[in-house]
C-alpha cells in the first residue's frame, strides 16, 4: 500500500461535503490561485507521510461523530496523489465510510482514463472546483 502526503486533518470539517467530516488536506498543487485558503499546501514536498491504515485509524477514533458524514480529499490537489486517494477511498469503502472528492481536475489524464475511472469507482462524490469558464480570466486567477 502508498502512503500519501498529507499536510493536514481536520477532524470535524463541515463545509467540505455532507454531514461531519474527517477532511484530509494532501500536499502538492499546481495552481497558484489567487485567493487560495490553503497556499502552503503548494509544495508537494511538505507535510507528513500517512497511510490510508493511518488515516482510517484517525477517521474511526471520531465515528460516532461523522454520522451522515465520511472522509473528504481536498488539497493542495488530490489528483496529484491519484493512486494513493483510490487506495484510501477502497478501503474507506470497504469499511462503509462516504468518500467525497475536492478537486479542480487540472490533473486529469485524458490519455489514461482508466486510472480516473478507477478513483471514481470508489467516489460518493465529486466537488469539482471550476475556477474560472474564460481562459484568459482562469490564467489569471491560477497562476
Amino acid at each position: 500500500m502508498s502512503e500519501g502526503r498529507i499536510h493536514s486533518l481536520e477532524s470535524f470539517g463541515t463545509v467540505d461535503g455532507p454531514g461531519v467530516r474527517l477532511v484530509v488536506f494532501v500536499q502538492g498543487c499546481p495552481m497558484r490561485c489567487r485567493y487560495c485558503h490553503n497556499p502552503d499546501t503548494w509544495r508537494s514536498e511538505g507535510g507528513q507521510t500517512m497511510s490510508a491504515a493511518e488515516i482510517l485509524q484517525t477517521y474511526k477514533r471520531n465515528e460516532a461523530f461523522y454520522r451522515g458524514g465520511g472522509i473528504t480529499v481536498s488539497g493542495g490537489e488530490p489528483l496529484g496523489q491519484l493512486k494513493f486517494v483510490t487506495e484510501l477511498f477502497a478501503a474507506a469503502k470497504q469499511a462503509g465510510i462516504h468518500t467525497c472528492l475536492d478537486t479542480s481536475g487540472i490533473l486529469f489524464d485524458p490519455s489514461h482514463p482508466e486510472e480516473f475511472d478507477s478513483l471514481l469507482a470508489v467516489t460518493d462524490l465529486v466537488l469539482l472546483d471550476i475556477k474560472q469558464i474564460d481562459p484568459a480570466q482562469h490564467r489569471w486567477l491560477t497562476g
